[in-house]
């Protein structure tokens, strides 16, 4: 998250490794509820994140745009950060 960020991966890499990391290698049962739902509410957004125009005018309301993704990924960081 640190690394999208700041600029050093862009959206689409960051929803690749996103996916790789939570989707397939978190073992959900060594996660707090708080932390549970704040990995899945992103995953949600990074799994239908477009960068393309096209999708969110054939298909509104399913994709999200990059600003959705980074507002997400704030959001989730500083969630976490407030449980320490």
């Amino acid at each position: 998250m640190d690394m999208y960020l700041s600029g050093q991966i862009n959206a689409w890499t960051f929803c690749e490794e996103y996916h790789d990391c939570f989707g397939l290698e978190v073992d959900l049962k060594t996660l707090t509820k708080r932390e549970e739902d704040a990995f899945t509410a992103l995953s949600t957004v990074a799994g239908r994140f477009s960068k393309f125009e096209e999708d969110f005018k054939r298909y509104p309301g399913v994709y999200f745009t990059e600003e959705q993704l980074r507002q997400k990924v704030i959001e989730t960081v500083e969630l976490l950060k407030s449980q320490v």
